[in-house]
């Protein structure tokens, strides 16, 4: 359905951003440093999917909690993928249509009150 797709939101301070970036073929949620006096690299991926998708770019939304410690790739308003930004544990990701996401509550709850 999706040709390439790439949504990025970073943190207010800055410092760090979550991508994700899905090529036709293959999609990930990235957690990437985004220091004002370096590069910016990758420090964790999350495999979304293999093969064609069934959502559009304006179905996948990339967004931070409250207190801005996870971001979370979310796909038609469903939390899939999300990184904790202080430990850079990763949690989720594995789409598939009708089927529930997997991530514990303690992330998921970080996005049900936004």
């Amino acid at each position: 359905m999706a040709g390439d797709i790439l949504k990025d939101a970073t943190r207010s301070k800055g410092d760090c951003a979550g991508v994700f970036e899905y090529d036709g073929d293959v999609g990930y949620f990235y957690l990437y440093e985004t220091p004002p006096d370096r590069d910016s690299k990758v420090t964790g991926a999350i495999h979304v999917l293999t093969g064609a998708s069934d959502f559009d770019e304006s179905d996948v939304e990339i967004r931070w909690n409250a207190d801005e410690t996870v971001v979370g790739l979310l796909i038609r308003q469903r939390l899939w993928a999300a990184f904790d930004s202080t430990s850079e544990r990763a949690h989720g990701g594995d789409y598939r249509p009708n089927v529930d996401p997997i991530l514990p509550v303690t992330i998921a709850s970080c996005f049900q009150t936004q």
